[in-house]
């Protein structure tokens, strides 16, 4: 099981903001000016409208129930990371693959519109200097040791055709 504490400070402001949205929403409560305010602490108020955004979009055209923690729950939830790789991605310039994790919460027309507030979300992090990890499965898992992370830097590869390779040729890279 991946920990809060395991998470870096990004992670964790990202994890934070959508329990947070997402208790307010369960309560009936506004959450906006929590967000503003959490937010301009960290250089970068003008998040929050496209967090409520991104999870007014959410809660409407998601594709299973959204189980996210209780503010205080120790434990990272599978969607909690799905979110941070999402915008890990988006971060990285990868926005076929902040899309695909979009298209497995939402909705098709709902993670085509959730896309610009997912993006401008993850640029207004990576500007400020709150770079954002993918999570693997082994690290929520808590199969990975602890204190491994994906190396800073890492992009995920696009995919894509590749050039074919005739029978015959030698492999491009041999075993070590």
């Amino acid at each position: 099981m991946l920990r809060t504490t395991d998470l870096s400070a990004a992670e964790q402001l990202v994890v934070w903001s959508a329990r947070a949205w997402m208790a307010a929403y369960r309560d009936r409560r506004p959450v906006l000016g929590d967000l503003e305010d959490a937010y301009a602490l960290s250089g970068i108020g003008d998040a929050a409208h496209d967090i409520d955004e991104l999870f007014c979009i959410m809660v409407t055209g998601q594709r299973a129930p959204l189980s996210f923690g209780a503010p205080q729950c120790p434990a990272v939830h599978a969607i909690e990371a799905a979110m941070v790789n999402c915008l890990a991605a988006y971060q990285m310039a990868c926005r076929r693959c902040g899309g695909e994790i979009l298209a497995h919460l939402l909705e098709p027309a709902e993670a085509h519109m959730a896309t610009a507030p997912a993006e401008r979300w993850a640029k207004q992090l990576g500007d400020a200097g709150w770079p954002l990890s993918m999570i693997t499965r082994r690290q929520l898992l808590g199969q990975a040791p602890p204190g491994i992370r994906s190396a800073p830097g890492w992009r995920p590869q696009p995919r894509g055709r590749r050039p074919a390779e005739r029978p015959d040729a030698p492999p491009r890279h041999l075993p070590d």
